[in-house]
């Protein structure tokens, strides 16, 4: 009797190919999921774009100075005063008189040094004294130049410009005082200031807002 027929057993692969196969499968699967998303780091550990972290050491360096150093002359007069938040932008008068009836005449003009306050560039204090007025009808706006001044708070950001370069200052406080108390101090020895003086109309005819900034550091422009 012959043997029934029987049909030829499939053979298995040899291991290296079963192997490369594996292998090749598991990488098409691993780029497949990392198109999607799926994958969110690639085999070395290095995130790629679009994921939803960073390492901090990826971003720019932090922290460095805001102000970058610039040549500075000793001894200048400012050209201009000007507070962003404010919106003021104003050129600043540099007369060499003490008389009162010429430092009002100079006023309708605008902003003025007065000429025994520092320059810029140098220790000491530079004093910036300007008109404020809050009449419903005022013909020359130099009257209401310094209106918005006592507005400004703690760490605000002044601007003197001269020579080229923008000296910035920070203000320090804001105050009222009345003219027959208060002093400014324009020694050198109180450091590198800015003082800016105006009236205080709705208070009285002897009231002053008095502001004070430090110095930070000078850019050119």
């Amino acid at each position: 009797m012959e043997p029934a027929f029987e049909a030829p057993r499939a053979q298995k692969p040899p291991k290296p190919v079963f192997l490369a196969t594996s292998v090749i499968i598991f990488f098409l699967s691993l780029s497949a999921a990392d198109s999607v998303g799926f994958v969110p780091c690639s085999l070395d550990g290095t995130c790629s774009a679009g994921t939803d972290s960073v390492a901090l050491s990826n971003l720019p360096q932090l922290g460095e100075a805001v102000v970058a150093p610039a040549p500075v002359a000793s001894g200048v007069l400012p050209d201009r005063l000007i507070i962003p938040s404010l919106d003021l932008d104003l050129p600043v008068q540099n007369p060499d008189t003490r008389d009162i009836s010429a430092l009002d005449r100079l006023l309708e003009k605008g902003p003025v040094r007065y000429v025994d306050s520092a320059k810029l560039g140098v220790p000491g204090n530079v004093l910036i004294f300007a008109h404020s007025s809050h009449l419903p009808i005022v013909h020359n706006q130099m009257y209401r130049a310094f209106n918005r001044i006592p507005e400004l708070k703690a760490g605000d950001s002044i601007t003197v410009e001269a020579g080229g370069n923008a000296y910035l200052y920070s203000v320090v406080s804001v105050r009222t005082a009345d003219v027959d108390d208060a002093v400014i101090d324009l020694s050198p020895t109180i450091g590198t200031k800015l003082t800016l003086v105006t009236c205080d109309t709705l208070t009285g005819k002897s009231a002053r807002y008095i502001l004070e900034a430090n110095f930070v550091g000078v850019v050119a422009k």
